[in-house]
């Protein structure tokens, strides 16, 4: 029969990194605890940890957090920007 190839030091399979769970991105829950908190400040962080997740190629998760927490920050900061200007025409007229 064909002789039986033993894989020499070249062609082995290099190992598999470590399975590691992905870890939770901390400015993600921050930028969510933030919009829970009715903060516009969410949107930034949540922009920062979307962009931290992006670039971490899977090493990081947590996007859609990050991505409710932009939601909920811009819609905080739209309607701090209606109650202001609803104080402003008050006391203007």
């Amino acid at each position: 029969g064909m002789p039986a190839l033993r894989p020499g030091p070249t062609d082995a399979a290099p190992p598999a990194p470590p399975a590691r769970a992905a870890r939770l991105n901390p400015l993600a829950v921050l930028a969510l605890l933030l919009g829970i908190l009715l903060s516009p400040l969410a949107a930034l962080f949540g922009h920062l940890a979307a962009g931290q997740i992006t670039r971490s190629h899977g090493a990081e998760r947590g996007a859609v957090l990050a991505w409710v927490a932009i939601g909920l920050g811009w819609l905080w900061l739209l309607l701090l920007v209606i109650i202001a200007a609803a104080v402003w025409v008050a006391l203007a007229s």
